[in-house]
């Protein structure tokens, strides 16, 4: 089975990861998987006009795989979704656009919305010019500029990475193998 355009389930079962040039090939696979899942789909549709729905819809799951990666759980518990979002846009390189209080407005109007009503709820919308993220002139939504937030989320990607293939964070390894076992089942 495929995991990647590149990659197949062997292709990971068959990973001594002690050894440090099958390490490197285990984040190549995720970086494999998820630019074919995500990144590469937002390129081809970025620049058309109205397509900001469809990339935050592509953001929002790229946000949850990311953190399903980073805690090492086969999916998002239902408890604790927003909380997965909090944590993930209170982080590097979105730490200075969103506290706990607007990545939780993210959260709802904009991974909730799209992915449950099929819209972006209350007073909030995406736009592709403006800062990263501002509040709605009533101060209860956010304007979210696309293009920002989703060149924010490759940064986010890339920092994850270079944490993996460093190894020095062993918990964040851990985690990593962890979600990729359970893909690989």
């Amino acid at each position: 089975m495929e995991i990647s355009p590149r990659f197949t389930v062997d292709d990971w079962k068959a990973l001594d990861l002690t050894k440090s040039s099958d390490w490197r090939k285990a984040v190549r696979i995720l970086e494999d998987r998820l630019n074919a899942r995500f990144f590469d789909a937002v390129g081809g549709i970025q620049e058309q006009d109205f397509s900001g729905f469809a990339v935050l819809a592509l953001d929002c799951l790229l946000i949850e795989t990311l953190q399903q990666f980073k805690e090492g759980v086969p999916e998002t518990p239902r408890r604790k979704c927003e909380e997965y979002f909090v944590n993930f846009l209170t982080a590097a390189p979105f730490a200075t656009h969103f506290d706990k209080t607007s990545a939780a407005t993210f959260y709802d109007h904009f991974r909730c919305g799209i992915l449950h009503q099929a819209e972006i709820k209350g007073t909030s919308k995406v736009w592709r010019v403006g800062p990263l993220v501002a509040r709605s002139s009533d101060g209860h939504g956010l304007i979210v500029n696309r293009k920002l937030f989703h060149s924010a989320l490759r940064k986010a990607f890339a920092a994850y990475l270079r944490t993996l293939r460093s190894r020095k964070d062993l918990t964040q390894c851990a985690n990593f193998v962890k979600k990729m076992n359970f893909i690989c089942r």
